[in-house]
């Protein structure tokens, strides 16, 4: 792992973001942006398939999944970046790999939610209580992304 962490330190596009005082900053604006589109999007839909507000159609809440992906997409890209400018300080900070691992859980979450969907909709009968299982779903999602935005701003300072 240490060759390709001292192959990133010294890379092209490293010296780019550490060379450069409004590269790192604009990143931080667009992780911040994305942070927004993603969780605002994913409280909206999180919280109507945990319950709070039974009135407003399912499929209205769906349309937010483009934004929520949209978001993760700006996250992953300046997240990466972000790597590139200080690869031995992220690889060996525990914020940062405890962020990483709720990132791993919650896209495994969201298979499990896309999954259990699925399974639910092609059978006609059921033992589960699907709507049990999508309200554990949707909590377990909240859970994880305040995980990563609490461990993401932990970085700095661990």
């Amino acid at each position: 792992m240490g060759g390709i962490l001292t192959w990133m330190e010294g890379s092209t596009l490293a010296g780019m973001i550490v060379g450069n005082i409004w590269v790192f900053p604009a990143l931080e604006t667009l992780h911040f942006i994305g942070l927004i589109l993603l969780m605002g999007s994913l409280l909206i839909i999180d919280l109507r398939f945990v319950g709070f507000a039974p009135r407003i159609p399912l499929n209205a809440v769906q349309g937010f999944l483009p934004i929520s992906l949209l978001g993760f997409v700006i996250n992953l890209t300046t997240g990466i970046l972000f790597l590139f400018s200080d690869p031995l300080h992220y690889y060996s900070n525990l914020a940062f790999r405890l962020k990483m691992l709720a990132v791993l859980l919650a896209g495994l979450n969201a298979i499990w939610f896309k999954v259990s969907l699925n399974l639910e909709a092609a059978s006609t009968e059921s033992s589960r209580n699907p709507r049990m299982l999508v309200r554990v779903i949707a909590g377990l999602s909240l859970l994880l992304w305040t995980s990563v935005i609490v461990f993401g701003r932990m970085i700095p300072y661990l």
